[in-house]
């Protein structure tokens, strides 16, 4: 197997005036933990430079001996998570840069006396020595290298970009492998060329948080600091156990950030066109097993699924909880026991199984239900408003939101104002609806933040552990409007009055019958599940459908200013049936003085899945009857942005 040497870098304690960030030694531990629990021990170099261990020699050095100790038949990783910024360039470098500055990452020794950043010329010097002497090279960077400011209008969400450094440069201070080289068209572009990080070494991939004008964002993603663009890279490679390629990989993360943040966009730049398809790190993370496994350990009953494969942490008496069969046999009838998780540990949990088996076997275990975490909500401003607002939250929906004192962690924040309360999100600098106000708007507050709590929770959803791949079912877009871009997004535009069509095809990959649904989460907070006549339909192994559909920019958004709406398409696959109408929610209309009531059907729910269609079970009142089949299902993400022309 080919060997990866990792080196990840990740800083949050700048000493001033570089601006502090609170989430990079986060990403680099969560890419720790990943890279450590999907490459085999043998196989894997790990170097993590966190905070004052990453100083400019240290950072240098290890590119350049940590990197290429693998051999040529190695893969390196070289991933940084911080500040970004520019600086004056030296004379020598006007001819290529005709504003006089580079790019560059803000090490933490960086603006200290005698200190530099470390140049684009310098990184991109240093890596094409590292890509000439091993077999596959991939750069990760989350930060800015454009733009101003530190913090985000809202407050709640960290920019990573540290303010210009204004000392004038000398070039002699250049590390020697230091490149003047002019920049290169990508593959396949006659005008584009590449980021200032990028190569045009065959094996050389980069994978950057944004596009050159736009911010690298951090935000609190389960209650610490993470940077959207790692939070999403590291959900990708949690969900995707297969050996997944860069476009599928660049797709994945897109989709992850473009549902936490605004106008932040990942880039993926290679070497070669072909190198698109290539296994991301060059196929060096195994592919896992499609099925869970029970076992007994000395520390007791385990499965082998952890933090980085996606399992939470119990939320108080709600926990993980699995079907236990036979290991060689089917999961269409009554388990053999059931499992709570107990403890998550990295790359296995520990759980208490019920009734005991026998600790001489393997078993087959499947996820049955994972706990549904309430958002949480910061309620700041005028007195007397947040008073009365804690009071309605009171009756709040306690499964779908919770009111925190902790504005740091909280995923939505309510603003008392004199003339109503305004609601944002991290991530998201205009308000999510606009102003609640008039007669009952603590009530019709609480009911918006409801509503905004369902769409998020259905907007992420996943199954962390389930046994069907990625590909189980094809999904397909096209339109004669638009076409669909590379991270998989669909931009599709209006001709004159007449609105975009489109069609997403699904087809079952496999050889059994699988049930699945298309859901049409819109920018409003609608959920619409009318795309198929039933809401979900029966597709046969081979079989696929085809679905018509008209986008849509509203009139009266289109008159108030709105030329692009973007909808979020969540495709569900279940190896049983199921009805997903009962998530259907209209649009959000904070003026409608008694909230639409969303009706649920009864029953004991089976899955998670079940507890998303029905009420939401707590375990007091779970059923001690009959154990039945359960589930296994999946979730894919399609995004189309439609774009109407701004009237003349």
């Amino acid at each position: 197997m080919t060997s990866l040497r990792a080196l990840l870098v990740g800083i949050d304690d700048y000493p001033a005036p570089v601006p502090p960030l609170v989430g990079c030694a986060n990403d680099v531990r969560a890419m720790a933990e990943t890279l450590d629990a999907r490459v085999p021990a043998d196989a894997l170099g790990l170097l993590t430079l966190i905070d004052g261990e990453a100083t400019r020699d240290a950072v240098t050095t290890a590119i350049r001996s940590h990197l290429t100790g693998g051999g040529p038949e190695s893969t390196a990783l070289f991933y940084f998570s911080g500040h970004g910024s520019q600086q004056h360039a030296p004379p020598e470098l006007w001819a290529r840069e005709p504003d006089r500055r580079n790019e560059t990452l803000v090490l933490v020794d960086s603006r200290s006396p005698g200190g530099w950043d470390l140049a684009d010329k310098e990184l991109s010097g240093l890596l094409a020595t590292v890509a000439g002497s091993v077999d596959h090279l991939l750069v990760i960077l989350d930060c800015c290298h454009s733009g101003d400011g530190t913090r985000d209008a809202n407050g709640s969400v960290r920019l990573r970009l540290a303010p210009e450094d204004p000392r004038p440069r000398p070039w002699s201070t250049f590390v020697p492998e230091a490149t003047m080289a002019p920049e290169i068209p990508l593959p396949g572009s006659a005008n584009r060329t590449r980021s200032v990080w990028s190569s045009s070494a065959a094996g050389h991939v980069l994978l950057a948080a944004c596009r050159s004008a736009e911010t690298a964002k951090e935000l609190t993603i389960g209650g610490r600091g993470r940077g959207a663009f790692s939070a999403a890279l590291e959900r990708a490679l949690r969900d995707h156990g297969g050996q997944p390629t860069y476009r599928d990989i660049h797709r994945f993360v897109t989709a992850g950030v473009l549902a936490r943040v605004e106008d932040q966009h990942p880039q993926l730049e290679t070497g070669e066109a072909t190198d698109l398809d290539r296994a991301f790190l060059g196929g060096v993370l195994p592919a896992r097993p499609e099925q869970l496994t029970l076992s007994r350990l000395p520390d007791g009953w385990s499965v082998d699924a952890g933090a980085v494969h996606g399992v939470p942490e119990p939320i108080g008496e709600d926990t993980t909880e699995l079907a236990v069969y036979a290991l060689a046999g089917e999961t269409d009838g009554a388990p053999l026991a059931e499992a709570r998780v107990v403890q998550v540990l990295p790359s296995r949990s520990i759980v208490a199984v019920t009734p005991d088996l026998d600790p001489g076997f393997v078993y087959r275990a499947v996820v049955k239900t994972i706990p549904l975490t309430p958002l949480g909500v910061a309620i700041v401003g005028e007195h007397d408003g947040t008073r009365a607002l804690n009071e309605a939250a009171a009756a709040a929906d306690s499964t779908l939101i919770r009111v925190t004192d902790d504005r740091a962690t909280a995923d939505l924040l309510v603003r008392a104002r004199a003339d109503g309360f305004e609601i944002t999100r991290p991530g998201v600098t205009r308000p999510l609806v606009p102003v609640v106000a008039g007669s009952h708007r603590e009530d019709r507050t609480i009911a918006a933040l409801e509503r905004v709590a369902r769409w998020l929770r259905l907007s992420s959803l996943s199954n962390p552990a389930t046994a069907l791949p990625p590909g189980t079912m094809q999904v397909q877009i096209s339109s004669p409007s638009g076409a669909v871009e590379a991270d998989g997004r669909l931009e599709i535009s209006y001709d004159g009055d007449q609105a975009p069509t489109f069609t997403v095809t699904l087809t079952n990959t496999t050889s059994r019958p699988l049930w699945c649904a298309l859901l049409d989460l819109t920018e409003a907070y609608g959920i619409f599940t009318d795309a198929l006549a039933s809401g979900s339909v029966s597709l046969d192994g081979g079989a696929a459908v085809q679905v018509a559909l008209t986008a849509q920019l509203s009139d009266a958004l289109w008159h108030a200013g709105t030329v692009m709406v973007t909808d979020h398409l969540k495709i569900i696959t279940s190896t049983l049936e199921f009805d997903p109408r009962s998530l259907e929610q209209p649009e959000l209309d904070v003026d409608v003085a008694e909230p639409a009531t969303i009706v649920r059907g009864g029953g004991e729910p089976r899955s998670t899945l079940d507890r998303l269609l029905v009420s939401v079970a707590s375990p007091g009142n779970r059923s001690a009857g009959p154990a039945s089949a359960v589930a296994d299902w999946r979730t894919d993400d399609l995004y189309v942005v439609t774009r109407r022309p701004a009237l003349g």
